[in-house]
């Protein structure tokens, strides 16, 4: 059988589209196809990856199409964010200079470095970013959720990661292949194409929503209704389906659960995030105002003026502390109570970050600007977090307001002016 003794490449049928040999090749078997164009004034071979010429010559069609887009658009093959690793190290130092918790910080490093050391196609840092396709991501995908090794458990090894986690991982080749579309290197983002492509390249279930899906509005429960539940909590059933306490045991749990409903309360009426709040001790509180040890970044660290509700709270709390340095908080987490009280009542559940929700929301109703309410919580933001998440609020709230404009002087809105 005769073989090529140097590679070479052929001419095919199609203006653009070429047949590379290897050395070695049979006379008998095809080569690989790759189509040349040029932009920028720069001549690009693009390999097709098949030896199927009739294969070749629909991806050559397609790739001419979408050369023309770029052209048209002055997308820049010179630029030196071309290849995902030129990509990942600007999107590693735009987000180095954000401001974020210490454990959001490490979940990033560690997603960055899983999408590194499960990357599929070639050298990561050298593929080309106008390569990562449909098929790029889904292989990708594929292999984080069925066959990615890792170890856990003093070195016991398992194969495939959980959904949360490669949405997590896939999320960082998103935000590199946006900075692609920035920087005109690529025509578009895969995941950003449609919905229904975005849902087919993540793993679904949590963390799997994209930027295109409305962001869903918080749980607020009514002000009536959230002290029905505060209240609620601090009740002990009598029976359970699967318990019933002797005395003792309902000593300790009615105990337990004034802790549980004063820990909700100390979040529902001060906006404090549940690690906030364990970390607060009794010489946090400074008479009319709070001091809030901020959980998510340094300018989290604020000092709230303290509300009525609030003082009650803390004065029930403080009366079974002994010394300043003495926890506010000396249970876990009231989620659960929460979810049994709402249960109980037979209202939607809530989490404990929901009493957070409730405590902006009273706030905006109380016609408490949206700045103030912004720097209470501890965002940085200046109150654009807030006006995102809380907007709807203050909508019905202007209309409602606007019912009570009165431009007469008489008193009532309602009075029409004559004629």
């Amino acid at each position: 059988m005769n073989q090529s003794t140097k590679a070479e490449w052929r001419r095919t049928t199609i203006q653009g589209l070429y047949e590379y040999r290897p050395r070695g090749t049979p006379d008998t078997e095809r080569g690989v196809y790759y189509s040349r164009f040029s932009l920028n004034g720069t001549r690009t071979f693009r390999s097709h990856e098949t030896s199927v010429f009739e294969h070749a010559k629909i991806r050559h069609a397609k790739l001419l199409v979408d050369v023309e887009k770029d052209r048209r658009r002055g997308a820049d093959l010179g630029t030196p964010f071309k290849t995902l690793g030129s990509l990942l190290a600007e999107v590693e130092r735009r987000l180095a200079a954000i401001e974020v918790a210490k454990g959001t910080t490490v979940g990033r490093r560690n997603n960055i470095a899983r999408l590194r050391q499960h990357w599929r196609r070639g050298n990561f840092d050298t593929f080309l970013a106008r390569n990562v396709t449909a098929d790029v991501i889904s292989e990708l995908r594929d292999h984080l959720l069925k066959e990615a090794p890792w170890h856990y458990h003093f070195g016991r090894k398992r194969r495939g990661f959980n959904r949360r986690v490669v949405n997590m991982t896939l999320w960082v080749l998103k935000v590199i292949m946006d900075l692609a579309v920035e920087k005109m290197v690529v025509i578009e983002n895969p995941f950003r194409v449609s919905r229904v492509l975005q849902q087919r390249l993540t793993a679904g279930g949590k963390g799997s929503r994209t930027s295109a899906e409305p962001e869903p509005k918080p749980a607020i429960p009514s002000r009536p209704d959230m002290m029905r539940i505060l209240a609620e909590m601090r009740r002990v059933p009598e029976t359970s389906e699967n318990f019933r306490p002797n005395p003792e045991q309902r000593r300790y749990l009615e105990a337990q659960a004034v802790e549980m409903a004063d820990f909700a309360e100390l979040l529902a009426f001060s906006g404090m995030r549940k690690g906030e709040a364990k970390r607060s001790t009794v010489a946090d509180d400074l008479g009319d105002e709070f001091k809030i040890h901020g959980t998510k970044s340094e300018s989290s660290e604020r000092t709230i003026p303290v509300n009525s509700m609030l003082r009650s709270v803390l004065d029930r709390i403080k009366s079974r502390r002994i010394g300043p340095r003495s926890p506010l908080v000396v249970t876990w987490e009231p989620g659960v109570a929460l979810k049994r009280a709402c249960r109980r009542l037979d209202l939607p559940p809530l989490r404990n970050h929901d009493l957070r929700h409730f405590f902006a929301s009273a706030c905006i109703a109380s016609a408490v600007d949206v700045p103030t309410v912004s720097r209470w919580l501890g965002h940085a933001d200046g109150g654009a977090l807030a006006m995102k998440t809380y907007g709807h609020l203050l909508r019905d709230h202007s209309f409602a307001a606007a019912k009570k404009v009165d431009f007469t002087g008489g008193g009532s809105a309602a009075r029409a002016i004559p004629a």
